[in-house]
């Protein structure tokens, strides 16, 4: 066996729907969130990957709604929301719950109790109104932050698919036989302006609540989606321009983190630039859809981590924030990087425990109902360890 097969995945086509560069996008992203909260340095603006995973996000639904209607000819909300509770609430639900647990005897019993309400609106996904409303700043707090803070980021996705699947629905249905793009296209290319609009208005007059808004970030996730949409036709573009879209996105992308930093106003005009870079990448990435990718985005370790992506976000945060706070000083750069460690065994332990069981359930998928009670019985969950605490320690 050669060395280099090791750590190189097996090729595989487009026809699954499976995406290699997509995968290895989404380790990009969760690394530099990842470094960045872990204070390395050089990784200045890590936190730009979380805007690439909204234009991840926004390609990835779209793909899923666009096959839906056109091996089925239409689009099941039903369905579409199952899928999300499915995908979204099991592991999340074990991160809020053990964060809650891990606040309270690891912390104070206020900053539990101050952590328990957050977990209210956490488990509500309205945690970005909430992060908003109370005043806090992502960059510059005077208290240390939330242990759930970091999930302001899946708010605001999920609150783009409760708007967005009904918006494609009527627009695909309004279509009928004619081509989805004439509806679709412009649709999007509305929403983008207007969001976009609003993020470089809002955010030097009311940083905090641009910061947490879905109105200002709904145009990155409709990026993705306009990708989705156009697909067919970028497939028509040649080769070398896609392999130069994906060369120059990752590289505006790591240029973006290096250049940019906290003093940068987000997301506002700043974000414009890597969330393009995002976008180069998906685009470029669609155009040579029919060639293997190469050695570094299809090797195991980077598609592992892809893989592992959505996990490794949830559990890293509160492992980073709860030791620091704990110990009342800075940590030193190698406790950080143990604590990377850490998250990464924690979200692998995640993702074979928690996410992939219930995402290959079988009787879940076959049962509507199933899934809906499922996903009541896991907000249920959530609330009842949060008012057991309150009630326990207050």
């Amino acid at each position: 066996m050669k060395l280099w097969s090791l750590f190189s995945a097996t090729p595989r086509t487009h026809a699954d729907g499976f995406r290699e560069d997509i995968q290895a996008m989404r380790a990009l992203a969760v690394v530099l969130v990842l470094l960045y909260h872990a204070h390395v340095p050089g990784v200045h603006a890590g936190f730009l990957g979380v805007d690439v995973f909204f234009v991840i996000s926004g390609f990835v639904i779209t793909n899923v709604l666009l096959k839906e209607r056109f091996t089925t000819g239409g689009t099941s909300l039903l369905d579409f929301c199952g899928r999300r509770i499915r995908r979204i609430l099991p592991a999340a639900t074990v991160v809020v719950v053990a964060t809650v647990f891990a606040t309270y005897h690891w912390l104070s019993f206020v900053t539990g109790a101050t952590v328990a309400d957050d977990a209210k609106w956490v488990t509500m996904f309205a945690s970005n109104f909430h992060f908003a409303a109370i005043g806090t700043n992502y960059f510059t707090q005077s208290n240390p932050p939330s242990t759930l803070q970091h999930f302001w980021s899946l708010a605001v996705e999920e609150q783009f698919y409760f708007v967005w699947p009904v918006l494609f629905l009527v627009a695909t249905t309004v279509a009928g036989r004619r081509s989805r793009e004439t509806f679709l296209v412009p649709l999007l290319l509305v929403i983008m302006a207007t969001s976009l609009t609003w993020s470089i208005t809002q955010t030097p007059n009311n940083p905090t609540n641009a910061f947490f808004s879905p109105f200002t970030r709904s145009w990155e996730l409709a990026l993705g989606a306009l990708l989705a949409v156009t697909a067919p036709r970028l497939r028509t573009w040649p080769r070398w321009v896609g392999r130069t879209l994906r060369g120059a996105g990752v590289a505006t992308i790591l240029l973006c983190t290096w250049f940019l930093s906290a003093t940068s106003s987000w997301p506002g005009a700043h974000s414009i630039t890597p969330v393009l870079g995002a976008g180069a990448m998906i685009a470029g990435g669609t155009v040579t859809a029919s060639q293997p990718f190469d050695l570094v985005t299809r090797s195991r370790p980077v598609q592992w981590v892809g893989l592992i992506s959505y996990s490794l976000y949830l559990v890293h945060w509160p492992i980073l924030t709860i030791a620091s706070e704990y110990s009342f000083t800075k940590l030193p750069l190698r406790s950080n990087l143990e604590l990377v460690a850490l998250s990464v065994v924690a979200a692998a332990l995640s993702y074979y425990l928690v996410e992939r069981p219930v995402q290959r359930w079988r009787w879940l998928q076959r049962h509507r109902w199933a899934t809906y009670v499922f996903g009541a019985l896991l907000i249920g969950l959530s609330f009842a360890a949060i008012y057991w605490h309150l009630h326990n320690y207050a």
